[in-house]
């Protein structure tokens, strides 16, 4: 368990969280984005641990360290084929002894996707998969009736984002600003990162509030309009910064409240639809484009968010909407899963789903 971290004099009574993150990550010049006017950073979030990076991990620090998730039950939780937070999930819960059920919706078939699929069902992770978001409450539905697995798991949200997890991005903010006083990077005036269920960007800015570091923080969408908004990241907020409440935020905090906190430091946010193109998930070419230019720059990017990320961060710096320093928060997972991808998984799909991928075009070698 981690005792000490930047949030303990914030809070009176701080969580347990388990010690599963290499922090604080590094921040690197990125020259090979600046733009007039603009020099760019990027925060290396792919290296927070050497069994699976990314922002996931800062979650499932607190979540795995607490109740209800920090007993040998399964764990169930809701992505897609390719979902990071599943693959962080599975990976995590294997070096636990524990098992990942997943309730899973089809993607586009990408060499990516199906890089993350392999990884889930080597781990022995048990899908219940439909072909769409919307069909999602007849995995639920299988999960408690038909096709129930002897062992019930105790329920996840989408992304691993509740108010909890939140304060693994509330960290890393404070994590951010001790590196701006010690001159790894100048203050940014703005950060671009991706959201889908708003945990981190959100857990951010509040992160950056009680730095009194004032950011502009653009949140750029891998969902549609339907489905992110300013509903959810205000009421991501709220969670966030109610757990914090819970953990004995000082007093002359917890009485501004999040909009308060935000707007004493400065910290304002925005959230930019441009790049979803047709759907969630579903690789653009400016995606695809960027993508390709982070990996001449040392950066493993992927085309359902970060790749979205970098796009837009592209977009507003050839328009001149940003300016001075700014950060590129890079959430993806980067650490090479093909050791954990065990030979043959396919054999481990549900039937339906191996059909659906194989329309879909998907390359899978044949079934044993």
């Amino acid at each position: 368990m981690k005792r000490e971290h930047h949030l303990s004099p914030f809070l009176r009574e701080p969580p347990a969280r388990l010690d599963l993150a290499t922090l604080p990550t590094p921040v690197e010049r990125a020259p090979w984005l600046d733009a007039p006017g603009a020099e760019v950073y990027v925060k290396r979030d792919d290296q927070t641990s050497r069994l699976y990076g990314g922002g996931k991990v800062r979650k499932l620090e607190w979540l795995l360290a607490n109740p209800p998730y920090d007993d040998r039950r399964p764990i169930v939780s809701v992505g897609g084929i390719g979902s990071h937070h599943l693959v962080a999930l599975a990976l995590h819960l294997r070096e636990q002894g524990r098992e990942l059920h997943a309730w899973v919706f089809d993607q586009v078939p990408t060499a990516h996707t199906l890089e993350d699929l392999g990884l889930l069902l080597s781990t022995g992770a048990k899908l219940w998969a439909v072909p769409t978001r919307p069909a999602l409450p007849v995995a639920w539905l299988a999960y408690h009736t038909w096709a129930r697995p002897a062992e019930r798991g105790v329920y996840m949200p989408p992304g691993g984002t509740t108010g909890l997890s939140g304060l693994g991005f509330v960290e890393a903010g404070l994590e951010l600003a001790q590196q701006v006083a010690e001159g790894a990077l100048p203050a940014p005036q703005a950060l671009y990162v991706t959201g889908g269920t708003c945990g981190s960007c959100c857990g951010l800015a509040l992160g950056f509030a009680l730095a009194g570091l004032p950011v502009r923080v653009r949140v750029v969408s891998a969902l549609e309009r339907l489905y992110l908004g300013t509903y959810l990241l205000r009421r991501t907020l709220d969670q966030i910064f109610a757990a914090l409440v819970r953990a004995g935020l000082r007093q002359d905090l917890a009485a501004l409240g999040p909009a308060g906190l935000l707007a004493r430091a400065g910290v304002t946010w925005s959230i930019d639809h441009s790049q979803v193109g047709s759907g969630y998930a579903v690789p653009t070419a400016a995606g695809e484009e960027a993508v390709a230019l982070a990996a001449g720059g040392g950066l493993s990017l992927e085309t359902t968010y970060t790749g979205k990320c970098l796009a837009a961060l592209r977009r507003d710096l050839a328009a001149g909407a940003v300016a001075g320093p700014v950060l590129f928060w890079d959430t993806h997972g980067a650490t090479d899963l093909r050791p954990h991808i065990v030979e043959g998984w396919e054999a481990r799909l549900p039937i339906a789903l191996r059909r659906r991928l194989i329309r879909a075009g998907a390359a899978l070698s044949a079934a044993r």
